[in-house]
């Protein structure tokens, strides 16, 4: 890209000689603009990069996510459903005790019965 705006010309006032001053002025700001344009852009190119790769890492973030919480609901309702056995064990065992208490005070009964008839 061109920078230079200005070339200058010959005349015999002192106007020439002032915008020659003013056109080399305006071609080294014309220069340091265009030095700062094109690191400005390769910055952007870098920074566009960064933000694709940051994009790319932010959908497999949710993909797992994703996974992770579908994992959780599956073991969710298998803990409900491990909840449910567990009350079912449960009656079933406090029914059995109470069976088996049942059942030793009526041996105790009956061997009781036994020893006063073997008494008398």
């Amino acid at each position: 890209m061109n920078h230079k705006t200005y070339t200058p010309q010959d005349g015999i006032t002192h106007l020439p000689q002032t915008l020659r001053e003013f056109g080399e002025r305006q071609n080294r700001l014309n220069f340091e603009l265009q030095k700062e344009n094109a690191s400005l852009s390769g910055q952007v190119e870098v920074l566009a990069s960064q933000m694709g790769e940051a994009l790319e890492r932010i959908a497999a973030l949710e993909a797992a996510l994703n996974e992770a919480n579908q994992r959780i609901t599956e073991l969710e309702s298998e803990q409900a459903l491990n909840i449910k056995r567990f009350h079912r064990c449960a009656e079933d065992l406090d029914k059995a005790e109470k069976e088996t208490e049942r059942l030793k005070l009526t041996a105790k009964l009956n061997s009781n019965a036994i020893d006063r008839l073997m008494k008398e």
